[in-house]
C-alpha cells in the first residue's frame, strides 16, 4: 500500500469500501454482496447486524465530515495527519467498550473482524519459532476465519487491492512455522455440543502443542454468528495456569456482544480481545481492532517485523507507535478506508453508550422475549437451538445475559428445508422486494429489511442452513431516543416490536408464496 492522494479526491462512499476485500466491492445496483450501502438508506430496517449493515445517517456524516478534514490537508502534512487520528480512533474506542486506560493496551486497527485474526498470529510468531493455533468453532465466526487465524489469504482481494488465492499462505516463511486444531461445537444434527465434550477436546489439543513446544493461541469464541460461546472460562483459566506463559488466550468478541465489564476482566486477564465496529455497534462494512494488553497470558513480545506478505493486509497506522519496529518494516500507506471506517463507527459506539443502561436493557430483554413468540407464529419458520442467556455473575460468559441473534430455519409446505442458495434468494427478495409487490399484503410488500445473511449450522458430516434476525445497537439507540419511533419508551419498544414482526411475516409470506408457485408450475 502506497500513499496514494487520489484516496482524498474522491467520494467518501468510494472511501469508506476501501482498503477492504471482494466484500466490499458495490455492484451495480449500489450494494455490496449483502446488500449493504455505503450512504444512508432511510426507511430500512436493520435486523442483519450478525453480518453487517447499511451506514446510518448519523455515521455517514461522521465519515463525511472526516473525509472533508482530510481533503484539506496539504500533501505534505497529510500522512502524520492520518496517523494522529488512528491515534484518536485507538483511544476513544477502548475508553468507550472498556474500562481501563488506553495505555495499558496496544490497539490493532485492522481493514475487518477477519483481518484481525492475523494480528494474534504475529504476536504468537513474536514469542516462539512455532505456533498453534487452536479455533473452537470456526465455521461460526467468519467465513474467512481459518485461513486467516493460520495466516492465509481469505479472500481473492486483498485490503491492498492485490488478487491472490484464497487458502494459500500470506508469507511462505510464517506458513512453515504454523498449526491449525480446530473444535467443532455442533454435534452431527447441528445442536451445541456438551461444554465438557467440547472443552475436553480443547484440552487434549493444547496439551499436545504445548507438548511439541509450540506457542498456543486459544481461540475463545464469546458469541458465534448464531450465539454460540465455547470453550468455557473455566477450562481457560485451567490451561492458563497449567501452562503459563506458553498460552495466549484470544477473545473472538467480533461480533460486539459483550458487556464492558466482561471485557474489561477479559482485559485484565492478559487475553488478547478481538471486536469490531460493523456488527453489533452497526457502523459500516467492515471494520476490526485486536486489544493486546501490555501484559498478556503467555508473554509480553511484541512484533518487532511484520513479515512481508502481511504488507497486503496492514499499513503502519493502524498499528500502536508504540511497536515502532514492526511500523518501520511496512512500507508507507494511509489507509483511509479504515480510517473513515472506524470513524463513522465510534459515531454509533458514542450513542450507543449514552444510552442509560437499564433502558438499553430493556430493549434486549424485549426483543429476547418477543422473537420466539413470533417465529413461533409462523407457518415456515422454526427457531434453531439457541444456548439459553446466563445471568451469572461468575464470568461464564463475556456477553451480556441476552439473546440477540436468533437462527432460523425456513421450511416448506412439505417439510423440506429450504438450502443456502434459496435462502439467499429469499433474503435478497426481503432486502430489495417492491413496494407494488401484488403478490403480498400492502404491510408486507412495503418492509425493506436486511436479515442476517444465510450460514450453515454444521456437526459432523451433516449441516443445515439458517437464516438470522439480529438485534443491533442502533436498534436500541432507535427505541430508546428517536421520536419518530414514538413519543414514550413504551411505544418505541411496540414499534420495534412490530418492525421486527413484520421483518419476519414477511420471510414466512415469501416462503409461501414459493410453495404456491411450485405447486402451479406442477
Amino acid at each position: 500500500m502506497t500513499v496514494d492522494l487520489r484516496d482524498m479526491l474522491t467520494t467518501t462512499e468510494r472511501v469508506l469500501c476501501s482498503n477492504g476485500d471482494s466484500r466490499h466491492t458495490v455492484g451495480p445496483g449500489g450494494t455490496n454482496r449483502y446488500g449493504n450501502r455505503y450512504v444512508p438508506e432511510p426507511g430500512l430496517l436493520s435486523f442483519g447486524s450478525c453480518t453487517s449493515s447499511t451506514i446510518s445517517e448519523t455515521a455517514y456524516d461522521a465519515a463525511d465530515r472526516l473525509h472533508g478534514w482530510i481533503r484539506a490537508l496539504g500533501p505534505d502534512v497529510v500522512a502524520e495527519s492520518v496517523d494522529d487520528l488512528y491515534e484518536r480512533v485507538r483511544a476513544e474506542l477502548v475508553s468507550n467498550i472498556a474500562m481501563t486506560s488506553a495505555s495499558s493496551l496496544d490497539t490493532v486497527l485492522c481493514p475487518s473482524g477477519t483481518d484481525a485474526e492475523m494480528v494474534p498470529l504475529l504476536v504468537g510468531l513474536a514469542e516462539s519459532r512455532s505456533v498453534t493455533t487452536v479455533l473452537v468453532g470456526a465455521s461460526e465466526a467468519g467465513s474467512g476465519t481459518a485461513h486467516a487465524a493460520r495466516g492465509d489469504h481469505f479472500d481473492a482481494v486483498t485490503p491492498s487491492g492485490r488478487e491472490v488465492e484464497a487458502g494459500t499462505p500470506v508469507d511462505a516463511e510464517v506458513a512453515g512455522r504454523v498449526h491449525r486444531e480446530r473444535v467443532t461445537i455442533r454435534d452431527a444434527a447441528g445442536v451445541p455440543r456438551d461444554e465438557a465434550d467440547i472443552d475436553a477436546d480443547v484440552r487434549a489439543a493444547v496439551r499436545a502443542a504445548v507438548g511439541r513446544g509450540d506457542h498456543v493461541l486459544l481461540h475463545l469464541i464469546a458469541h458465534s454468528k448464531t450465539g454460540v460461546h465455547a470453550p468455557s472460562l473455566d477450562l481457560v483459566e485451567e490451561l492458563v495456569h497449567a501452562h503459563e506463559g506458553h498460552v495466549d488466550v484470544v477473545i473472538d468478541a467480533a461480533q460486539g456482544r459483550f458487556s464492558r465489564h466482561g471485557l474489561t476482566e477479559s482485559l485484565r486477564c492478559g487475553y488478547i480481545v478481538m471486536v469490531t465496529g460493523s456488527k453489533f455497534f452497526g457502523g459500516p462494512p467492515f471494520a476490526g481492532a485486536v486489544l493486546v494488553p501490555h501484559r498478556r497470558a503467555g508473554g509480553s513480545a511484541v512484533p518487532t517485523v511484520v513479515p512481508e506478505g502481511f504488507a497486503d493486509y496492514f499499513v503502519p497506522a493502524m498499528l500502536p507507535r508504540s511497536w515502532r519496529e514492526a511500523r518501520a518494516s511496512l512500507p508507507p500507506g494511509l489507509g483511509l478506508g479504515v480510517l473513515m471506517r472506524w470513524w463513522a463507527a465510534l459515531a454509533e459506539i458514542r450513542d450507543y453508550y449514552s444510552v442509560p443502561a437499564a433502558l438499553r436493557l430493556e430493549v434486549l430483554r424485549r426483543f429476547q422475549r418477543v422473537v420466539p413468540a413470533i417465529i413461533a407464529a409462523t407457518d415456515h419458520l422454526e427457531l434453531s437451538t439457541v444456548p439459553p442467556p446466563s445471568d451469572r455473575e461468575d464470568g461464564t460468559r463475556l456477553l451480556e445475559s441476552n439473546t440477540t441473534v436468533f437462527p432460523f430455519t425456513c421450511r416448506r409446505a412439505d417439510g423440506a428445508l429450504l438450502g443456502m442458495e434459496p435462502l439467499r434468494d429469499l433474503a435478497r427478495a426481503v432486502r430489495f422486494g417492491s413496494p407494488d409487490d401484488e403478490r403480498l399484503p400492502a404491510d408486507l410488500a412495503r418492509v425493506r429489511c436486511e436479515l442476517g445473511q444465510p450460514v450453515e449450522l454444521a456437526g459432523g458430516d451433516v449441516s443445515f442452513p439458517v437464516l438470522r434476525v439480529a438485534l443491533g445497537g442502533r436498534d436500541i439507540i432507535r427505541a430508546c431516543v428517536t421520536p419518530a419511533a414514538g413519543s414514550t419508551f413504551e411505544q418505541r419498544l411496540d414499534h420495534l416490536e412490530r418492525d421486527v414482526t413484520l421483518a419476519l411475516r414477511k420471510v414466512d409470506a415469501l416462503v409461501s408464496l414459493s410453495d404456491r408457485q411450485e405447486a402451479v408450475a406442477r
